[in-house]
């Protein structure tokens, strides 16, 4: 089986720039932390006036897996628990944030956050995962 190469074309759903219909994401590295902040659009709606729970599992997906890349070279999504605890409102201000708990030589350990506002607002969503070294 041929090794798996990831290249990045800057079309990425979460933060390819050149995607006109992704996130366009734009992240904050600081040591083992990773931040961003997003205010949803109309187009990332589910129901209405609440941002799509699938968009809110993305952002904290990048949040974590990303990071792992950047911090400790490529990795993917291994696995993702993602818990929702309040609803996400189009149009306002989401503040997004990764970190690296753990790191083995296989898999890299990580959780998320998205508060509304700032760090210090309401908690919207939160996850664990796992990325794999590739």
């Amino acid at each position: 089986m041929k090794p798996l190469e990831l290249v990045d074309d800057h079309h990425c759903f979460a933060c390819g720039l050149d995607n006109p219909h992704g996130l366009r994401l734009v992240w904050k590295v600081e040591g083992q932390v990773m931040t961003t902040e997003f205010v949803p659009p109309v187009k990332y709606q589910g129901w209405k006036g609440i941002v799509h729970g699938g968009i809110l599992a993305t952002l904290l997906d990048e949040a974590m897996t990303r990071l792992a890349g950047v911090v400790c070279g490529t990795a993917v999504t291994a696995e993702m628990v993602v818990r929702f605890v309040t609803p996400a409102r189009i149009g306002e201000l989401l503040f997004v944030r990764g970190e690296i708990v753990k790191e083995s030589r296989k898999l890299i350990e990580m959780r998320a956050f998205i508060y509304s506002q700032n760090e210090s607002g309401t908690l919207i969503a939160y996850s664990t995962g796992k990325a794999i070294r590739i």
